[in-house]
């Protein structure tokens, strides 16, 4: 299931979601040491970032992607911000 809080004139950046997705719920019935940490669980994508701020993330767009989820009847919230930094080891 994918909640999209993006105007019809924005489009999407980056897989960091999807990486993280994959710690979380992956499941390899034929490797199960390749697991995630909740193998098979029911993964909801709510992409909070602004493509017109190079995918950076906004006050506005964490609010709303907080209520989609909400919405959408999570029962938990991952807030994982990966974006490039120019100062490595910083921050």
């Amino acid at each position: 299931m994918a909640v999209s809080t993006l105007q019809a004139n924005q489009r999407m950046q980056g897989s960091h979601g999807t990486h993280v997705a994959g710690i979380v719920a992956a499941c390899k019935p034929a490797d199960p040491a390749g697991h995630g940490v909740a193998p098979g669980a029911e993964i909801v994508g709510i992409k909070i970032g602004d493509s017109r701020l190079g995918s950076m993330e906004t006050g506005t767009g964490l609010v709303r992607g907080v209520l989609a989820a909400v919405r959408a009847g999570c029962d938990i919230i991952n807030l994982s911000f990966g974006e490039a930094t120019t100062l490595p080891d910083k921050g």
